[in-house]
This record gives structure tokens, C-alpha cells and sequence, in this order.
């Protein structure tokens, strides 16, 4: 493909089918956090921090822009799960109040959200899904909903845009969707993390929120003090500044018009490796998202032997959501994989199953 967001990957021995996980940073991504480390060895991470702000900056506002805010409604953290439990804790929650959620919830999210509901009396409503994990109702007397737009799971594309309607706040969280789909602006918040769509440095993940939600929170006893305005004050001041970096050369790299790619070839994927003996295919062919997910087998092995094969996949284990049985095995589809290369993959499946 000729868009530069391919060209720009460094070269590789395998077939990178694992962006779900961890995506390929681009030259320019690698070349601006080497750049940031030279300059901490050379004047002080301080001195050097002070010069990248402008660098950061342009990342903080390119992650407002995708869902229609401002760089002052982004701060950088250490990764989305950090971002979901950090705004969860801070929001003007009373006791009684009720939270919809689904089965799909990823695992730490689901875990952060039984204790805080414990702590402060909080109701945890699961909201009606269907064989797809996809929301097809929003109960009424709802305080707050939140939800991963595509969980990391399964490939399914909640719908976001029908939950708006309801006018109920949405905590949505993109980690496994900003980058994959497209997500749409007009929630009260979004928690998003670098290393996964967006290829960006593993470290760092973001959250971003509206101004009038940002007016409302209730900030922790512990958060340390800046000069930042709007949600960087909830940054904290020692942190990993050169992923930062990376992630905003990330954010700014990263295009819409690599959507139709992805999805074309993780349909194509979809296709090759639907009725495939031993394996089930849980996604729609259609369905406009880069993951695929496959049950049966043992993905453990088949995942360790793929590797072997020269192609990087994931096993998904039950204990990432409530809604999974057993393991599956994971095949994440970024716009740099060629067609050729997802035929080698079925085949190298299929010998795999044998």
C-alpha cells in the first residue's frame, strides 16, 4: 500500500498480526523518542522535557481533535487501565447511583469498577447485549455509562452513536478502537492508550474529557501539583516523557484513510478462515473492524507454534472479560499486511490444526 503511514515501518522478518496488542511503531515514531533520550543524556530530563513541550503538545491537541476537543482536554498517563480507574474514582458519583456496563468489559476495567460500586455504594447495571456482545437497549434511571467501543476480546463495534441518544454520560473506552474504527465525538470522556491502533510507544495512554465533566471532577488527595491547564493537571510530573514524545509523532502520523484497508483486509481474513476445520470464526465477515478472533484449538499452543511459523498473533485468556468461556485466539489486521501474507497465514493455520 502507498500510503507514507506503511512505507514509514522498518523491516521485518515476521507478518505482524498483532496490533491489537502492540502495534509497529513508524521510523519517525522510533527517531523522535531516540532524539528525546539523547537530549535527557545530554542537557537533563528536565531541560529536555521543557523543549519537547511544544512536540507534546501538538500530540495532546491532534487526540482532542479526533473526537472534536481541545489539547487542553487531554492529559498524557501511564496507560488507558490507569486512565479508566483515575477518572472513574474522580467522578461526582453519589451513593445509589447506576452505572450500565457490559459482560465484554475488559478484565482490570471490570475489576476497578466491583470495587469502587462496593466502596461507594454504587449499582453496576449490565446492559442488555446481543449473541454478539453488541448493546441493543439502554436501561432508564442510568447515571453514567461506560463500555470498550470494540473490546479486546472480539471484533464487534459497539453502538456508540444509538447510546448518545439516550443522553445518559459515556465513559467509552478507546484503547482497543481509536486508530481501528472510527469513534465518534460527543462523549463526556474517552481513555485511550499509545501502543495498540495508533503505534505508538508502549507506557503511555491518555484520557480525554469535556470541559464541563472536567469542571465536575473530584480531584484525588494525591494528585501531585502542576502549572498545566485543563486535564494536564492530572499529569503526572515524573513520567516517561519520551514515550510521550512518541506518542504524539503517533497521534499526528495516524490518518482515517487507513480505515477502509483495515477492514478490507481483515474481511478477507474473515474469509480465508471461515469453515476452517478445528476453528470458528466469531466476527461477521463484514463487521468494520481490524480484529478477528477464533475459537477451538488451543490458541495457547497455536499462537507459541504460529510464532514459529513467523507470524505474531495473541492468545486471549478467559480472565480479559467476564464474557469469555475459554481462550481464542486473536489476529489483529493493520493496514501494512498484504494479501499474500494473510494466504500464508491460513495455510500456516490450517498445517497448525492438522
Amino acid at each position: 500500500m502507498s500510503l507514507p503511514w506503511v512505507a514509514d515501518r522498518i523491516p521485518i522478518t515476521v507478518v505482524h498480526l498483532d496490533v491489537a496488542g502492540a502495534g509497529r511503531p513508524s521510523e519517525a515514531v522510533l527517531a523522535a523518542e531516540i532524539a528525546h533520550l539523547r537530549a535527557e543524556a545530554e542537557v537533563g530530563g528536565y531541560v529536555a522535557q521543557g523543549h519537547a513541550e511544544s512536540a507534546v503538545d501538538g500530540g495532546r491537541a491532534a487526540l482532542g481533535a479526533r473526537v472534536g476537543l481541545t489539547g487542553d482536554d487531554v492529559c498524557f498517563l501511564d496507560g488507558a487501565g490507569t486512565a479508566f480507574a483515575t477518572l472513574l474514582a474522580a467522578w461526582p458519583l453519589p451513593r445509589g447511583a447506576r452505572i450500565g456496563t457490559v459482560p465484554s468489559e475488559y478484565g482490570a476495567n471490570a475489576r476497578a469498577l466491583r470495587r469502587l460500586a462496593s466502596e461507594r455504594g454504587w449499582q453496576l447495571a449490565a446492559l442488555p447485549v446481543d449473541d454478539l456482545g453488541r448493546i441493543t437497549d439502554l436501561p432508564a434511571d442510568l447515571d453514567l455509562v461506560t463500555f470498550p467501543q470494540v473490546a479486546s476480546q472480539r471484533g464487534i463495534a459497539q453502538p456508540v452513536e444509538e447510546v448518545f441518544a439516550a443522553g445518559v454520560p459515556l465513559l467509552l473506552d478507546v484503547a482497543q478502537s481509536l486508530g481501528q474504527v472510527e469513534v465518534p465525538p460527543g462523549c463526556a470522556a474517552y481513555v485511550g492508550t499509545s501502543r495498540k491502533w495508533l503505534c505508538g510507544p508502549r507506557g503511555v495512554g491518555f484520557a480525554i474529557v469535556d470541559p464541563v465533566v472536567q469542571a465536575a471532577l473530584v480531584e484525588p488527595p494525591t494528585l501531585a501539583p502542576t502549572h498545566g491547564s485543563g486535564m494536564r493537571r492530572w499529569e503526572a510530573q515524573e513520567a516517561h516523557i519520551a514515550g510521550r514524545v512518541g506518542l504524539a509523532v503517533a497521534a499526528q502520523e495516524w490518518t482515517p484513510d487507513l480505515l477502509p484497508e483495515v477492514h478490507r483486509l481483515t474481511s478477507r481474513l474473515r474469509s480465508l478462515l471461515s469453515g476452517m476445520a478445528g476453528w470458528q470464526v466469531r466476527e461477521p465477515v463484514d463487521e468494520p473492524t481490524g480484529i478477528t478472533t477464533l475459537r477451538g484449538g488451543d490458541p495457547v499452543a497455536t499462537r507459541m507454534g504460529l510464532l514459529a511459523d513467523g507470524f505474531v498473533t495473541s492468545a486471549v485468556p478467559t480472565s480479559r472479560s467476564d464474557d469469555l468461556t475459554g481462550p481464542v485466539l486473536r489476529v489483529s489486521t493493520a493496514a501494512w499486511v498484504e494479501d499474500g501474507e494473510l494466504e500464508r497465514f491460513a495455510r500456516a493455520l490450517a498445517r497448525r490444526t492438522q
